[in-house]
């Protein structure tokens, strides 16, 4: 799979700008958690009809290589741009652009491993994918904690992260190509549907000598997978985006110290995707997905914690979160990515990211708006409770 070498890349570079924008925001230019908030939300809400329309590009045309090369060419000029002023409405526009560019390599990205892999490979494609990406995203945050103890600028850093994209749009130019034949979710559907058809009629045969055997037939509820969806991003964008300020302001952590944690949260979820990729079988259905947003909405209510200890007991505590939530978000992204390949038909195949920026957006939004007005800690628990309530929407899925 060499063309995932131009994705490694690409996620170096925002494994880096995942710690870097907020602070860069709000030390650089003078915002706030606020402010960063209102451009995530902004910019993710923005994104979501262009994720609609990414997909149904990508597979009108058939031509996934040349969105995932529009999307990196894009994200390097703006984020060039992005260094050239520290005005907050100019740096709002360039946020919102360079997010609206960024999905457009998305369901090409889904497509491609989709088509490159048979279905009952699905998951470990996704793994595959999902672990080598990650593994960039760790260098990226490896990279910031070097930068940033050599007490590099903020700017210094974006034009390194730059280069990193125009790596990955040159090994994408390289290495990327389409698919000599697409029919792969084609024959899924098709399977999907057969199996139904006949699931029914064993039932419908045993009607006459046990009445309840229509009872046992249930279809998949995918409106339920999406509303799961939809909350279980919200509260992970709900925790997230307001954590590195966090970091700052209730534990007095320098930007080198924020990046090693962040590492250590990317460093499970390494291993997760490791562990899935030999282990494909222990994600069947929805059941890890209903168990891993348990145990989110356990994790997250953990910083709570941290005002009532001293320094040591709280970074202790936030490094059992990251590591936690890294390592059990490796088994919930493959699930939720072969299950959306299966459930969402062909021609709609932006509809999962735009599911997640929906949620993701609204999450960015309330998320520092609680913590900023209320407390950190209420930020944590609203979060908790949303993750409650993507487990019970996923239990109505299957």
């Amino acid at each position: 799979m060499r063309w995932l070498i131009g994705f490694v890349f690409y996620k170096v570079a925002f494994g880096l700008l995942s710690v870097l924008l907020p602070l860069y925001i709000t030390q650089t230019s003078q915002g706030n958690i606020v402010v960063w908030g209102i451009f995530t939300a902004t910019a993710t809400f923005l994104a979501i009809p262009f994720a609609f329309l990414w997909g149904y590009l990508c597979d009108a045309t058939q031509r996934y290589r040349l969105f995932i090369l529009m999307s990196f060419a894009a994200v390097t000029v703006l984020l060039y741009a992005f260094t050239l002023t520290t005005d907050l409405f100019m740096l709002g526009i360039l946020y919102t652009l360079i997010i609206i560019f960024e999905v457009a390599h998305e369901p090409s990205k889904n497509v491609l491993i989709a088509e490159t892999y048979s279905h009952s490979e699905w998951k470990k494609g996704f793994a595959s994918y999902e672990g080598w990406t990650e593994f960039g995203w760790v260098i990226g945050l490896l990279l910031g904690f070097v930068l940033a103890t050599l007490n590099l600028g903020n700017t210094t850093m974006l034009l390194i992260s730059v280069f990193f994209n125009s790596v990955a749009f040159l090994a994408s130019a390289i290495f990327v190509v389409d698919p000599a034949l697409i029919f792969e979710r084609g024959l899924v559907s098709m399977e999907k549907s057969i199996s139904v058809v006949q699931r029914g009629a064993v039932l419908l045969s045993k009607a006459d000598s046990e009445p309840d055997a229509l009872s046992e037939f249930k279809q998949e509820n995918a409106s339920a997978l999406c509303v799961g969806l939809v909350l279980f991003a919200l509260a992970t964008s709900m925790f997230f985006t307001p954590l590195p300020i966090f970091f700052v302001r209730s534990l007095a952590l320098q930007t080198n110290t924020i990046f090693i944690l962040f590492v250590l949260n990317s460093s499970s979820c390494f291993l997760g995707y490791l562990l899935v990729q030999r282990k494909t079988g222990l994600l069947l259905g929805s059941q890890p997905i209903r168990r891993i947003a348990l145990m989110r909405s356990g994790l997250v209510l953990l910083p709570v914690l941290a005002a009532a200890t001293s320094f040591y007991g709280a970074l202790a505590l936030s490094i059992t979160v990251l590591v936690g939530m890294g390592f059990v978000f490796a088994f919930y992204s493959i699930s939720v990515l072969s299950l959306s390949m299966e459930v969402i038909p062909r021609g709609r195949a932006g509809l999962f990211t735009a599911l997640v920026g929906t949620g993701s957006a609204i999450g960015c939004l309330i998320g520092p708006l609680i913590a900023e007005n209320l407390g950190f800690q209420y930020t944590f628990i609203t979060s908790a409770i949303f993750f409650l309530i993507s487990f019970a929407a996923f239990k109505e899925f299957d």
